[in-house]
């Protein structure tokens, strides 16, 4: 890996963070800079649209990270119950058991084009993913679909309850009621 991808990365990890902590319009490029250590100008020749790009680029480092460890569970082949495994054991890393922010929550708010439309596509192959998961488990299409979207609120719902109350057993406990229930043919 050459210096510049290894110090865009670094960047890219403390940015996401965050953004995650603080949405687009809490973090200031003071803030940026603290954080990742560069001045302005370093910052503007990593990324030069400002702060937008680096939204982007966030989103685009979300969505990769996805890609590796949700997305490939999701749409891959295996049994359903290991793959749901595999894609709740992911997002309670990626969550800090219920300690972290949704990136995906606080990207959604900002009038940022290009962040909003990554949120809206990572929402969408949320939704279809866990959709076909519930199909592969047996759920005719209707009921797939709905238990699909039910569980993307509720894992999204209880990170924000779970920021709110300071709570992370919150989302552990939804993360907990998916594993067991949510393949399960009622």
């Amino acid at each position: 890996m050459s210096g510049e991808r290894s110090t865009r990365e670094g960047i890219l990890l403390n940015l996401l963070e965050e953004f995650r902590e603080c949405g687009f319009d809490g973090v200031s490029l003071a803030r940026i800079s603290e954080v990742t250590g560069l001045g302005r100008a370093s910052l503007y020749h990593h990324f030069p649209g400002g702060k937008g790009e680096m939204a982007e680029a966030v989103m685009a480092l979300a969505a990769d990270w996805l890609e590796d460890h949700v997305f490939v569970s999701l749409d891959g082949p295996g049994e359903p119950e290991a793959r749901l495994a595999e894609v709740l054991a992911a997002f309670n890393a990626f969550y800090g058991e219920g300690t972290k922010s949704c990136l995906l929550d606080v990207m959604a708010l900002r009038n940022q084009p290009g962040a909003r439309a990554s949120v809206k596509r990572i929402f969408q192959r949320l939704v279809h993913g866990f959709e076909r998961l519930a199909l592969d488990a047996g759920h005719p299409p209707e009921a797939a679909r709905q238990r699909a979207e039910a569980a993307i609120v509720a894992i999204q719902g209880s990170l924000i309850v779970a920021r709110g109350l300071e709570a992370p057993d919150v989302f552990l406990r939804v993360i907990e009621s998916l594993r067991r229930d949510y393949l399960r043919i009622v």
